[in-house]
């Protein structure tokens, strides 16, 4: 388990899993329940990073049974938690903030101040997937004194990022300024590419909140070369996405059309429903601009039935949005 932290870090998928595979071996050979749960947790993060996200989810279950056979409440906490961040991925938003919400219930039952705040940094993030932007807000701060105190660079980042993106839902964009500007520096201090490449984005949508496209844009293919680089594909998508935005706004709409289609070929090979359904929207939305109706049609159909599995009030909206796109073509 040694290893665990590096390849977190690093997004080093292919070396975790095969460490990962060997510890669950290990542990069943030699009958050790406890081992293989953190074996079983290990091996369902590394999938859980490389998208193979069924593969996860059965690793995380079967960590949490043995850990509740065995009566390990913080080992249940942490397996419950990793349900949620699945949950998170797939967009089940109610799901997920119901895990966050009983494994923070644990740990502040057993006293452990780290683990309370990053159950309340995850449980922020559904809440601003669920548009609970000043919610959000409160729990993040709280969370925020908790990670200074407790010297905990990583998790005071990137709940900053957080925190920028629910400042940016408030309208408040000097405040998500500050908080972006923040958790940067402390990928900068850290020489830290793995978040520097992540929370580019947040400063990216805000840019574009503040009707600085050009900038946007500049964010956001930093942001896509750092992801090629580590080999994470789903933000490579999601920075290639982010750029097309941003020429939309600059009305480079044939440009914008390339970085959608892109994005939308390299999320097709991972398990995204909803990355894939706003790639299309926003594809869509792109093809329309360039007076390309048949194909932005065809586009928002698909975006439309893979919405149709999501029924949380984000979804809602583009649901809405992409029905006026398809009344006018």
């Amino acid at each position: 388990m040694v290893l665990r932290a590096v390849y977190m870090h690093h997004n080093a998928f292919d070396d975790w899993a095969v460490t990962a595979r060997i510890a669950v071996d290990a542990a069943v050979r030699a009958g050790e329940l406890d081992g293989q749960a953190e074996a079983l947790e290990s091996l369902g993060k590394s999938a859980f990073q490389a998208l193979r996200l069924d593969e996860a989810r059965d690793c995380h279950r079967s960590a949490l049974a043995i850990r509740r056979q065995l009566g390990d409440r913080r080992g249940t906490a942490v397996s419950v938690n990793a349900l949620g961040l699945l949950g998170l991925r797939l967009r089940r938003l109610d799901e997920a903030r119901a895990h966050f919400e009983d494994s923070g219930a644990i740990f502040r039952e057993l006293g452990d101040r780290r683990w309370t705040a990053l159950l309340h940094s995850n449980l922020a993030e559904s809440l601003c997937e669920l548009g609970r932007y000043d919610d959000a807000v409160r729990i993040l701060e709280a969370a925020l004194a908790d990670f200074r105190a407790l010297g905990d660079r990583g998790s005071e980042g990137n709940a900053l990022f957080l925190l920028c993106w629910a400042r940016r839902g408030t309208d408040d964009l000097e405040a998500a300024g500050q908080a972006i500007g923040a958790a940067l520096a402390i990928a900068g201090t850290e020489d830290n590419q793995v978040w520097r490449g992540h929370w580019l984005m947040e400063s990216a949508r805000l840019e574009l909140a503040r009707r600085n496209p050009e900038v946007s844009l500049r964010l956001c293919r930093e942001s896509a070369a750092i992801q090629r680089k580590l080999g994470d594909r789903a933000r490579e998508a999601l920075a290639q996405d982010g750029a097309g935005e941003a020429c939309q706004a600059l009305g480079r709409h044939e440009e914008a059309v390339e970085l959608h289609r892109r994005a939308v070929a390299l999320h097709r090979g991972l398990d995204g429903r909803w990355q894939l359904a706003c790639a299309l929207h926003n594809l869509a939305d792109a093809l329309d601009a360039r007076g390309e109706h048949e194909e932005a049609r065809a586009a928002g159909e698909e975006a439309r039935g893979l919405l149709s599995a999501f029924d949380d009030p984000g979804a809602a909206a583009r649901s809405r949005r992409l029905d006026r796109l398809m009344q006018r073509g």
